[in-house]
């Protein structure tokens, strides 16, 4: 997650200080015209598509006249021509591509049929990539996602930033498993595994939903948002957006697979 302490932040679940809980299904906390600008990175496909259009439609709602909202997802085009790239040069037998070819697979399907956290896609980075491939894997969602998707198990530091969030990964992990015992009791094995996959994908990890620039633009222009443009992660309407850190770190796209759209809250009629 990437987050500023000048900008109000919202999660749905808090891992860090500084950040408000808040399912955004229910929309937003926020009276009208409270803010210059709304920002959502990689949030608006983990939505059903009436959701997510619910909640674009709330963005314009606390935005200010001339509001900016910007909008970061996965970006669908590029993993289909990912896809097809990837496709030609794996039939035509080209050294490496079998890799690029399985890797598109996973960006386009693991995310949205996984049922346990990580999915296949954990299991690949898990194991030891070449160095090739790490470079490739890099390219495409960045080196802060490849930590997150597989982290390294070694004994960590314990901070007030992370004792909070694992007691209560433990509490959710230990209710879940209380839950699993009662469905297994009740509905056997069948039973017992459908509520942990039920459970997992009402979560908030899985996509239920993906967007190119066209299907986006008109979901924000269906919204009220004008003056849509596709932007790169360095570049943003919103003033001195870049001192806040949260698309590029260290000179690097945080998240390269990403398509970047901003539109505009219309002047009061």
């Amino acid at each position: 997650m990437a987050f500023h302490p000048d900008w109000v932040n919202l999660d749905s679940s808090v891992s860090v200080p500084g950040v408000i809980k808040h399912d955004l299904r229910r929309g937003l906390p926020f009276a009208d015209a409270s803010f210059d600008a709304a920002y959502g990175s990689h949030v608006l496909e983990h939505l059903e598509p009436g959701a997510a259009a619910q909640l674009l439609r709330e963005c314009h709602r606390i935005l200010k006249p001339r509001g900016i909202a910007r909008i970061v997802v996965p970006d669908l085009e590029a993993i289909a021509r990912l896809y097809l790239e990837a496709l030609g040069a794996a039939a035509a037998g080209e050294e490496q591509a079998e890799f690029r070819y399985d890797w598109a697979i996973l960006e386009m399907y693991d995310q949205g049929v996984r049922t346990a956290s990580g999915g296949r896609m954990a299991a690949c980075l898990g194991r030891k990539l070449s160095e090739r491939e790490a470079r490739f894997v890099a390219s495409r969602i960045g080196r802060e996602a490849m930590r997150q998707a597989a982290p390294d198990l070694s004994p960590r530091s314990v901070s007030p930033r992370t004792v909070l969030p694992r007691m209560r990964s433990a509490a959710l992990e230990l209710r879940a498993q209380a839950a699993a015992a009662c469905a297994r009791l009740f509905l056997g094995a069948d039973g017992a595994t459908a509520l942990r996959e039920g459970l997992f994908r009402r979560g908030g990890e899985v996509h239920q939903h993906m967007y190119d620039h066209y299907s986006l633009q008109r979901a924000m222009g269906q919204a009220g948002f004008t003056q849509m443009r596709r932007c790169s992660e360095g570049a943003s309407d919103i003033p001195e957006f870049a001192r806040f850190g949260l698309e590029v770190r260290e000179g690097q796209a945080r998240k390269p697979d990403s398509l970047y759209l901003e539109g505009r809250k219309p002047h009061a009629a």
